[in-house]
């Protein structure tokens, strides 16, 4: 029987090799952010002329590839992201990248049993003294489950030596060698985009939301200025607990410094900084999609804290949270995951956070509470979830509120440059009369 190093030496190609074995009509399963070989794909654009229909399906990507802004790729490749990104959102604008808009939990359905994903092509951990190769920290969250799912029919590992090995369940998390049709060995150093610092409006949400959390809690944080802000203050308490879709570099300090006794995550967004952090820790356990995302074991978290971002909400407490009009900026991702999870958890709250105004291309301000949501906007948070709305100009608590308790409370929470404007427009809609605000 060969043993594993002469299966890995058996089945060792060159990246030419690879792309060569790719067919038109093929179905490409190719991993999310830093778990996706980006020079596969480069290779894979080269023989482009030679391939028609081929769906390249990814989550994030976090470098540029050649077929992200190769119009001429359109017809050969077909690319679907989904969660849009700053990169693919460029591509996006540019009718190359399609859009996609589900939540996470159904991101494997959507990607095996909507788009019928038949060939698996991710960045590994190179082999350890058994044969057996770590997905990565990346590769937790979502190619753990699609590798083991039969419908992939080819398999085919990139070996990069900087990937940190993710910790966690060896049996979920590891391969044998003998499971790849094919192995390339491309060792380069991580790609990432940069996390924005907090603005002053971030510090000011950040300062309402800390009021309501407590020491003992569970923290969900998204990822961005307002996550940055969020854990610089959580220094003020203690025996906390993460359990979130993904970490980010502030939370590394904060397990140093024990404020933080475990973190629990699906994935991570920052620089080499929380790759290495997650790849090392003993505080760090890393779960699947169905662990992290699902909104029903999100529930069974005591005291969750879940913190996410919208980009305009109407006075009933419906959000806007993934697209400006009909202009997709986001996605949903992990965020109503967590806020329907947030609702079923024992002690749990959610924070949907927004900056009262926004300024148009034309430098003219507008308010981002608004009496309804404009035409063509994307609803992406029902009313009925949305727990506390927050601006910098305070919280409104809506849960299980009337129609009219909202209006009064999210106007509160308005720039005060136009809450008499919006209290004319929603009376106007009938929804509630002059003489029943409290003001």
């Amino acid at each position: 029987m060969a043993t594993w190093q002469e299966y890995y030496k058996d089945h060792l190609v060159s990246m030419d090799t690879a792309a060569k074995a790719i067919k038109s009509g093929d179905k490409i399963w190719c991993g999310e952010t830093v778990s996706i070989s980006y020079n596969f794909l480069d290779k894979l654009n080269e023989y482009k002329e030679n391939l028609k229909d081929v769906t390249i399906l990814y989550n994030f990507s976090t470098s540029m590839f050649d077929m992200l802004l190769d119009e001429e790729s359109k017809g050969h490749f077909r690319l679907i992201s989904m969660f849009t990104g700053p990169l693919d959102r460029m591509s996006g604008q540019m009718n190359i990248q399609e859009f996609h808009s589900m939540p996470y939990e159904l991101l494997i359905r959507t990607v095996m049993d909507v788009y019928g994903a038949d060939i698996m092509v991710t960045e590994m951990c190179p082999p350890d003294e058994n044969g057996y190769m770590n997905c990565s920290i990346l590769g937790v969250g979502i190619d753990s489950i699609i590798h083991r799912d039969p419908r992939i029919k080819m398999k085919i590992a990139v070996v990069n030596k900087y990937q940190s090995r993710a910790p966690g369940d060896f049996d979920k998390i590891n391969f044998p060698v003998t499971d790849f049709d094919m192995i390339i060995e491309d060792d380069h150093e991580m790609s990432y985009l940069p996390v924005s610092g907090p603005t002053e409006v971030d510090k000011k949400i950040s300062s309402y939301v800390m009021q309501y959390i407590n020491d003992g809690d569970t923290i969900q944080i998204g990822m961005g200025g307002l996550g940055e802000q969020i854990t610089k203050e959580l220094y003020t308490k203690k025996n906390m607990k993460v359990y979130t879709e993904i970490t980010v570099d502030s939370m590394v300090p904060l397990v140093d410094a024990g404020v933080v006794l475990s973190v629990k995550s699906g994935g991570c967004y920052g620089s080499p900084v929380v790759y290495e952090f997650l790849g090392t820790s003993d505080k760090v356990i890393m779960e699947d999609l169905y662990s992290m995302l699902d909104p029903f074991s999100i529930g069974q978290q005591e005291n969750l804290v879940a913190i996410n971002s919208t980009l305009m909400v109407d006075l009933t407490g419906q959000a806007c949270s993934e697209a400006q009009g009909v202009k997709q900026y986001s996605s949903v991702g992990g965020s109503f995951g967590y806020l329907y999870g947030a609702i079923r958890s024992k002690g749990g709250r959610s924070f949907l956070c927004l900056r009262s105004t926004y300024k148009d291309d034309e430098g003219a301000r507008h308010s981002n509470i608004v009496p309804w949501l404009p035409e063509k906007c994307v609803v992406t948070t029902p009313r009925y979830l949305t727990m506390y709305i927050v601006s910098e100009c305070g919280v409104a608590d809506v849960f299980l509120r009337t129609n009219k308790d909202r209006i009064r409370r999210l106007l509160k929470i308005a720039h005060p440059d136009y809450r008499e404007e919006l209290k004319e427009q929603i009376i106007s809609t009938g929804q509630i009369a002059s003489d029943e605000f409290d003001d």
